[in-house]
């Protein structure tokens, strides 16, 4: 079987387990660069990301190209993608948009989304799901069209929640709640890379 040609947009923890769990050493991926952003937003007090290092020593060991690019530099994103067009652009975290030009780069193009599609679209989906008094929560992966979080889903995997302990706030349980969905992302990964192998 043919493998995949793969660009990998990934950020924060979830983004490192997807690469190092899911992207290396895949039968079916041929994993042609990633890149990722090196810096935390302002409001997370900015300065390097604290994964940065063991994105640069997963990329550096499996011999892929790893591309670091802060936000304005993210926006030229289309220039810089690789000379071939991938088969698949798989993208978590990526804190920007990507144009219709970006999308048509790849085969395919999805998204892993932390939230439940469509009824959590857009940001802070865990949040709004604790606040809505749901019993599970979801991370989405989608094929990606220019509307945010439109796209058609390829696969979802839920995990059930207690409701929001009476100390915390939902923003606060929100925290603890994405922190127990990390273990889910690669089987997601598994499963929307199996969708487009097919």
């Amino acid at each position: 079987m043919k493998k995949l040609r793969t660009v990998a947009l990934l950020g924060r923890e979830p983004g490192l387990r997807v690469l190092q769990d899911v992207l290396i050493d895949n039968p079916l991926v041929e994993l042609a660069a990633v890149y990722t952003h090196p810096n935390l937003p302002k409001k997370e007090g900015g300065g390097p990301r604290p994964e940065l290092a063991r994105y640069e020593a997963v990329c550096a060991a499996a011999q892929v190209p790893l591309h670091r690019l802060d936000v304005a530099q993210a926006k030229s994103l289309e220039q810089m993608l690789p000379e071939h067009r991938a088969d698949l652009l798989l993208v978590l975290s990526w804190r920007s948009i990507l144009t219709a030009a970006m999308l048509a780069q790849a085969r395919f193009a999805i998204n892993l989304h932390r939230g439940a599609l469509p009824a959590y679209a857009g940001a802070e989906p865990v949040r709004r799901a604790i606040e809505a008094g749901e019993a599970r929560v979801a991370i989405t992966a989608h094929h990606m069209v220019e509307e945010v979080d439109a796209g058609r889903v390829a696969a979802t995997v839920w995990m059930d929640i207690a409701p929001c302990p009476p100390p915390l706030s939902a923003a606060e349980y929100a925290e603890e709640v994405k922190a127990r969905l990390l273990p889910l992302y690669a089987p997601l990964a598994r499963l929307a890379i199996a969708s487009v192998a097919a």
